[in-house]
């Protein structure tokens, strides 16, 4: 492929014979409300030269002198012809019509336009990539990105408490996905990870998102599953854009209210609306909870979940075009994302064989934390068309925080005579204790542990990249070729607290309260009547205020455990700083009905980090923690190649075949080592992790409805070379340490490949053609087949290997949703299914963790009053279903069970 690729590109080159051209500028919208038309196409008639439009509805395209015909096309709208005379006009604006026009305003305004707006922009994209509009993203019940993402075809999410975090393309786990805003990676606020959890960003903050199933030469390498590209928004005209929502809702399992509230302003200034002003804010909080029991063994937990949540955002756009070839901007967005959790545990620790130096215990923990995450971007740059050129540069700046500055957990434990777990209820297992013992009683637990810590973890990214397009002419064929560079500094770093606290100090006295240092002294905790749906009764927990309170007036009865604070610190925190270096040469070019874009891409990483290891002697304690250094690099040259035969206007053949990767992350390349040869464990990292590689391969057909919709069906194989996963493996020495003893270690290594094979399939149309009152039903439904096979090293052996699946690959994903508009009125009822994987591998397959696949049922109903104001109602989760995992590839044999029951909310949007 890459002698093709060299021989393709430079013959163009070669053959490359310009023309006297001028540079014409236009803008296509809306002709009932102006809004821009993104996708649309724009060809020179009776020839292949043209161009599309961007996200803003604009396009740029070179003529010929004297008289051009240009012929505009957009799915759901009129062909247009126009004449354009280079010499009379360098700038043109054209609106363009419905197909129907007997259809009412209020479908155009509400809800075809956004849904036509992604599937043009898809139609005429030279790659693979599914697109959502802002006005399709309002159509579901998605708050925030991940959600929002998770109606496209082939991509599902991981959750936390129930609501969409991480994203997952074509069943491959989050690390094999990049995120960008406005076309720039965006750093991660998690301190081990590259992966961004987009629960942090709303999604009304956003123009479009972009998700590229194949890559081309001038796209960041890094991405096997796909790319993510969000959007934000730019002033559109000189008239002022105001748009706002206001939002109350209700959590049923927590009994209490939820809000959000957003509001855009925009605007262009001056008498050629040389000057662009937008400004968007939203804020959005919720009381969440979740009841859940948790296994380990013969070990059994419930937990008990309580948290607010807000998450609040302010973007913006300034732009100035100096003229019609060319302007600049300034394009930022802060994100902050709070999680306030309150958790109530009540572990019960079986004596299971009966050892007289064991007793049976119930573990009563009360924790408070809080996190906030914030994610910064700005983007600086211009972009200009020249004579015989254009150019594009940016510098861009992103930092993401994750600042936990408390993390408070008490733990007391109860000592029944007996106590037994029952599981023979795979959904909801029972404990036994002897009736003598009160487990509801908090006299009979007594104080063990009060852990208090902090952590400060911070990932900036500051990039340079610049762009040149030079078109040419191949006989009657245009083209362009492109070519340009990157350079970006990253500097990832964690702090980390950890303070444990043993009581020395005798009897308490606290608040009237005296005696043994006891639970019920601090009863005030979280309550729950109907945990579980009443299948468990639980005590008040500890209320943290009155346990901090007590700590703070009590310093000298409590017990530091220094060598664990020691311990914890030294191997979390570290220090590391990453330069990527990237060049590409790559040619768009159409002949005839067939569009080519390939090339090369080159990227060359280099990673230097401090840490520090942590050592123990043979007697279990802390002998020495050390300063170290260390630094990795690696290089990849990565071709691309894609094409697209439009079979008709509204049919495509598309065959791509790429080379990607995927970094590590910084928390498993870092060498620091916890080894505890007294408990006969310990974790090291691993500097010799190299990135993924893979070889993707796709090919897809799409078919595309005048009356706004497409039909697609595809296949797609991905061979990933290295891929990561973490061995367990058990050794007496490690780096010429002899530990006297077999010592359990876990590292991440690097298996010997895998392949993926998958089939994506995707409907979605508005049934406007049937008769009457049936013309209002619409359907949106993909389909994503996944089958893979890796291959590892034998988890207990050295010279053995075994076949699995892909950690974090669902063979089963898809979306189906219904729904009918009449006159304004749109109701639908959605459906999301994500399929059961391995989360985690274990010692053996015995002890893998897979997660359960989920179906979530969601509805929502709207009415149209008017151009200006839109009402909508909508409920989540409406069948309560649960997270669930299991180990050994058995699903009946469950080990977690997570509830979080239905939310709704009532609104209004408006748009001025």
């Amino acid at each position: 492929m890459k002698r093709i690729l060299t021989v393709i590109l430079f013959s163009l080159i070669g053959l490359c014979a310009y023309a006297q051209e001028t540079v014409v500028r236009g803008v296509i919208t809306d002709g009932v409300n102006g809004q821009p038309l993104p996708g649309a196409t724009v060809l020179i008639e009776n020839s292949t030269q043209g161009t599309i439009t961007d996200v803003n509805g604009e396009f740029t395209l070179r003529l010929k002198s004297g008289i051009n015909s240009l012929v505009i096309k957009y799915l759901g709208y009129k062909d247009f012809v126009t004449e354009v005379d280079p010499a009379q006009t360098s700038q043109v604006e054209i609106q363009l019509s419905e197909l129907n026009p007997e259809l009412l305003e209020v479908t155009v305004y509400g809800l075809l336009q956004g849904q036509q707006k992604a599937l043009n922009q898809q139609k005429n994209a030279g790659n693979i990539k599914n697109i959502i509009a802002a006005d399709q993203i309002s159509r579901f019940p998605d708050p925030n990105v991940a959600e929002a993402i998770q109606r496209m075809p082939g991509v599902t999410l991981q959750r936390d408490q129930g609501e969409g975090r991480y994203v997952v393309v074509r069943g491959l786990a989050p690390q094999f996905t990049n995120i960008s805003v406005n076309g720039e990676q965006i750093p991660s606020p998690e301190a081990g990870v590259r992966f961004v959890a987009l629960d942090a960003i709303p999604a009304d903050q956003l123009s479009s998102i972009e998700v590229s199933k194949t890559l081309t030469p001038d796209m960041d390498g890094d991405a096997i599953g796909g790319s993510v590209n969000l959007v934000t928004r730019k002033a559109k005209s000189s008239n002022t854009e105001v748009q706002g929502t206001l939002v109350g809702g209700y959590n049923q399992l927590m009994g209490e209210p939820n809000g959000q509230g957003s509001l855009l302003i925009g605007k262009r200034f001056g008498a050629n609306e040389k000057l662009g002003v937008l400004v968007n804010g939203s804020h959005f909080y919720t009381d969440r909870g979740s009841d859940n029991w948790e296994r380990d063994g013969d070990e059994m937990e419930l937990r008990d979940y309580a948290l607010r949540r807000t998450r609040s955002a302010v973007s913006g756009t300034v732009d100035y075009r100096f003229n019609e070839n060319s302007e600049v901007y300034l394009r930022g967005i802060y994100n902050t994302f709070s999680d306030r959790e309150h958790r109530r545990r009540y572990g019960f620790i079986p004596n299971v064989d009966d050892s007289p130096f064991e007793d049976h215990e119930i573990e009563r923990s009360t924790k408070d934390r809080f996190e906030r995450q914030d994610i910064t971007s700005f983007n600086l740059g211009g972009k200009h068309v020249l004579p015989g050129f254009s150019v594009d540069y940016e510098v861009s700046y992103a930092t993401a925080v994750q600042d936990t500055p408390f993390d408070y957990e008490v733990t007391f434990i109860g000592e029944p005579d007996a106590l037994a777990t029952d599981f023979s209820n795979a959904d909801f297992p029972q404990f036994t204790t002897n009736p003598a013992f009160d487990y509801l009683d908090n006299s009979n637990y007594e104080f063990d542990e009060l852990e208090a810590g902090n952590t400060y973890a911070k990932d900036e990214n500051i990039t340079g990249k610049i762009n040149i397009g030079i078109p040419y002419q191949l006989g009657e064929h245009s083209g362009i070729l492109k070519f340009g560079g990157k350079y970006r500094n990253k500097n990832k770093n964690l702090e980390v607290v950890n303070n444990k606290f043993g009581w020395a100090g005798g009897d308490v006295s606290f608040e009237g309260q005296s005696g043994d240092f006891t639970l019920e002294k601090f009863d005030g905790g979280l309550v729950d009547d109907n945990f579980l749906g009443d299948r468990y009764t639980l005590a008040a927990a500890a209320d943290m205020d009155k346990v901090v309170r007590f700590f703070n007036a009590n310093q000298s009865g409590f017990e530091l455990e220094v060598e664990d604070k020691l311990v914890d610190e030294s191997v979390e925190s570290y220090e590391a700083t990453e330069n990527v270096m990237a060049a590409y040469l790559m040619t768009d070019l159409t002949i005839h009905k067939l569009q080519i874009v390939g090339g090369v891409r080159f990227e060359q990483t280099n990673v230097d980090y401090q840490y520090h290891t942590v050592l123990f002697d043979d007697e279990g304690d802390l002998e020495e923690i050390i300063d170290e250094e260390g630094k990795t690099d690696y290089t990849f040259v990565l071709p691309q190649i894609n094409f697209r035969y439009a079979i008709s206007s509204l049919t495509n053949l598309r065959l791509a075949a790429t080379t990607s990767y995927a970094r590590p992350n910084f928390e498993s390349i870092v060498p620091a080592q916890e080894i505890s040869i007294g408990d006969r464990e310990g974790t090291i990292g691993n500097p010799d992790l190299k990135p993924v590689s893979a070889i993707n391969l796709d090919f897809m057909v799409d078919h595309y409805f005048g009356t706004v919709g497409v039909i697609s069906a595809g296949v797609f194989y991905k061979k990933l070379d290295n891929f990561i996963y973490k061995r367990r493996f058990e050794t007496d020495t490690y780096e010429g340490i002899d530990f006297g003893t077999d010592v359990d270690l876990t590292q991440d290594v690097n298996g010997q490949n895998a392949n993926i094979a998958g089939i994506e399939l995707s409907y979605q149309q508005n049934m406007t053609f049937l008769p009457g009152a049936l013309s209002g039903l619409g359907i949106y439904a993909n389909y994503t087949f996944t089958a893979s096979s890796a291959t590892l090293q034998d988890r207990s052996g050295i010279d053995e290997s075994e076949e699995i699946n892909l950690p974090g690959q669902a063979t089963h994903v898809g979306n189906l949703s219904l729904s009918y508009n009449l006159k304004g009125f749109n109701v639908r009822l959605s459906g999301n299914y994500a399929g059961a994987y391995i989360e985690e591998l274990g010692a053996d397959a015995d002890e893998d963790r897979s997660i359960k696949g989920r179906l979530q049922v969601d509805a929502t109903a709207s009415y149209q009053i008017n151009q200006h104001f839109n009402v909508f109602a909508e409920c989540l989760n409406i069948t309560n279903a649960p997270f669930e995992a299991y180990v050994g590839g058995d699903e009946s044999q469950l080990v977690q069970r997570e509830f979080y029951s239905w939310w709704s909310r009532v609104g209004v949007k408006f748009n001025l």
